[in-house]
C-alpha cells in the first residue's frame, strides 16, 4: 500500500509539472513568419474589430490563421490547440498537446485522495477499537507527536479532521475526472460543453475531425512586407489510438466535420 501510494502521489507530482511547464499553443503561431507569437502582442479593440478570431480562423490578436479548434486565451494570451479550458491550479491552458497529462493528473490525484480516506479510516478504527494492538504495532505505549505525549481525544480529532479534509479533496478531484471522461466519451471540450449551444454541441466531435487531420496541414502565409506568398507544412501526428476507437464506436457522421464555425 505504502509502495502504491508513493507511486501515485509521484505520478500527481509529475503530471501536474508537465502540465504548467508545457506549451499548449497552436503550433501554427511558431510556423508563421507573421505570428506575433513570443513578440508584443498587437492592441485589440473588440468594438472595431468585432471578434478575436473571424470566421475564416484568423486571430487577429496572433495574427495568423489557426486550427478551427483553437481559441485565443485572454489569459496566456495566445491561441491553444483544441482550447479545453484554462486551469488556475496548473496556472496553464489546458490543450490538446497537454491534455493526456492533465487526464493523469486527476486520475492519479483521485486514486491518491481515495487511498488517503481508507488508510485514515483504517487508522481512526484500530485506534478506536483496538488500540493495544495499534499502539504495540508502532512500537509505543501511548500516542505521541514529535515526541510529546497527547490525549486520545486529541488524536482522534485530528484524524476525523484530515479524514474531512480527504474527502473533500476526493469529491472535487473525481467529480472533475468524471466530467472529462463524459467530455472525452463525446468527443467535447470544457468549453464545448458550457459554452456552445446544446444542438450545436450534439452536432460535433473532435475525434471526427481529429481522425480526417491525420496527415497533415497545408496553409498559405502572405508575406505583407515583401509580398512574397510561401506555404508552410504544418506536420500533424496521427491522432491517438483511443481517438479511433471511439470514433468506430460512435461513428459520427459528417456533420461533425469539420466542426462548427466558432466566433470568439
Amino acid at each position: 500500500m505504502v509502495t502504491i501510494s508513493v507511486l501515485l502521489c509521484g505520478a500527481t507530482v509529475v503530471s501536474k509539472v508537465i502540465c504548467t511547464l508545457s506549451d499548449p499553443a497552436d503550433p501554427r503561431l511558431s510556423k508563421d513568419p507573421r505570428s506575433t507569437y513570443g513578440k508584443e502582442k498587437p492592441s485589440f479593440d473588440r468594438a472595431k474589430q468585432g471578434h478575436v478570431i473571424t470566421v475564416e480562423s484568423y486571430c487577429q490578436i496572433c495574427c495568423t490563421t489557426v486550427d478551427l479548434s483553437s481559441r485565443h486565451c485572454s489569459q496566456c494570451n495566445k491561441c491553444i490547440l483544441r482550447f479545453d479550458h484554462h486551469c488556475d491550479y496548473i496556472n496553464n491552458c489546458v490543450g490538446r498537446r497537454n491534455y493526456q497529462f492533465y487526464i493523469s493528473l486527476l486520475v492519479s490525484a483521485s486514486t491518491y485522495s481515495l487511498i488517503v480516506v481508507a488508510n485514515i479510516i483504517y487508522i481512526l478504527h484500530q485506534f478506536c477499537f483496538n488500540e493495544t494492538q495499534f499502539f504495540k504495532s508502532l512500537g509505543q505505549n501511548n500516542a505521541k507527536i514529535f515526541g510529546y505525549d497527547v490525549s486520545n481525544a486529541t488524536i482522534i480529532s485530528l484524524l476525523v479532521i484530515l479524514l474531512v479534509l480527504a474527502v473533500i479533496a476526493f469529491v472535487l478531484v473525481s467529480n472533475l475526472c468524471r466530467l472529462h471522461l463524459y467530455l472525452i466519451w463525446h468527443g467535447w471540450t470544457t468549453w464545448d460543453y458550457y459554452c456552445r449551444p446544446k444542438a450545436e454541441r450534439a452536432q460535433h466531435s473532435y475525434w471526427k475531425y481529429e481522425a480526417e487531420q491525420e496527415v497533415r496541414v497545408e496553409f498559405s502565409v502572405t508575406e505583407v512586407s515583401s509580398g512574397i506568398n510561401s506555404t508552410t507544412d504544418l506536420e500533424l501526428r496521427s491522432p491517438m489510438k483511443l481517438s479511433t476507437k471511439l470514433c468506430s464506436v460512435l461513428k459520427p457522421t459528417n456533420k461533425t466535420s469539420p466542426m462548427p464555425p466558432h466566433i470568439v
